[in-house]
């Protein structure tokens, strides 16, 4: 059974994707804030200032597969400022792709659509609309950075929604569910727009994009471009909640410039190529999300396994 070190399960990205790939791989799941345990996989907390700390996990662990979901894989939708992307991001993930190629394992970072804006729609993997803002500007520069240190690595910029695995960083859905089902005002941007994918459904693609070994930059995203209200809307419907709630607004910027605020959807044309897949539509992820909600699979969130180093080099 290979060995994936997924690091940043402390993000929906990351610990989707661990608790979706327990029952098909062997989990190393590592947080860079607080613990969090996930069914079926071996967690720890890594301390992400530590400059040794990336070599020292991949050295005892020696994984086949290490996937980084640092704040560049979390969604625009769930932390539309941007502030959690700062220049220092780069440089903490420069360790992880170094040791990725010391080590000789594949490895994978997670980036994001927000790195673009309109006019265009579909943005390419060679697409140059790119966003002007400060934290765009940082997500260019950690897919820079990695690519650099690992030529051999795999970029995927994507947009995922999916369930936090804390009450204490909800995501974009996480904070709609709870709206909704409280009769809360919630304001929900009517205008931008993204494709974006269930964090479960990225991650039985992602798995594929490492059993072909895939290298290089690539676009996932869900088959539909939608804005966050049409979402909240649907998502409501699939729900069986009252979307009277929901307050269409339009962000500030009257250009649609700001981090997030204008066309970030992504053309997977490359991808599915590649993999001969089809990305999954907005009403099927709901479906799979809302299944999620009630078949227990929230409480994968739970029942660590302890940690035990292989070998150190």
């Amino acid at each position: 059974m290979d060995k994936i070190l997924v690091a940043g399960i402390d993000t929906v990205v990351g610990a989707n994707l661990a608790a979706e790939l327990a029952q098909r791989y062997h989990i190393i799941g590592l947080s860079f804030g607080e613990l969090i345990d996930i069914a079926g996989c071996e967690t720890d907390v890594c301390d992400c200032d530590d400059a040794d700390a990336a070599r020292h996990w991949v050295a005892t662990q020696r994984p086949q597969w290490i996937v980084f979901c640092g704040p560049a894989s979390q969604s625009a939708w769930s932390l539309p400022d941007g502030s959690h992307l700062r220049p220092e991001a780069a440089a903490r993930v420069r360790p992880w792709a170094l040791a990725a190629a010391e080590f000789e394992c594949e490895f994978t970072l997670v980036s994001s659509d927000a790195v673009f804006t309109g006019p265009w729609m579909f943005h390419r993997e060679s697409g140059s609309s790119f966003c002007d803002t400060n934290p765009a500007r940082v997500l260019r520069l950690i897919e820079k950075e990695v690519a650099d240190s690992n030529p051999e690595a795999c970029i995927i910029r994507t947009n995922v929604f999916g369930w936090s695995p804390s009450s204490d960083t909800p995501s974009f859905v996480n904070s709609l569910v709870e709206a909704l089902q409280n009769e809360q005002p919630f304001e929900v941007d009517c205008v931008c727009h993204a494709t974006p994918i269930l964090a479960t459904d990225f991650a039985g693609i992602l798995a594929r994009s490492f059993e072909h070994r895939l290298r290089g930059l690539f676009h996932l995203g869900g088959g539909e471009r939608i804005n966050p209200f049409r979402f909240a809307s649907l998502l409501a419907d699939e729900f069986h909640l009252n979307p009277a709630s929901l307050i269409a607004v339009e962000s500030a910027s009257e250009d649609r410039k700001e981090f997030g605020c204008g066309e970030t959807s992504l053309q997977t044309r490359k991808l599915r190529k590649a993999l001969e897949i089809a990305p999954p539509l907005i009403r099927e992820g709901l479906i799979r999300l809302h299944d999620q909600y009630g078949s227990g699979y929230l409480d994968r969130f739970g029942a660590p396994l302890p940690l035990v180093a292989e070998k150190v080099a």
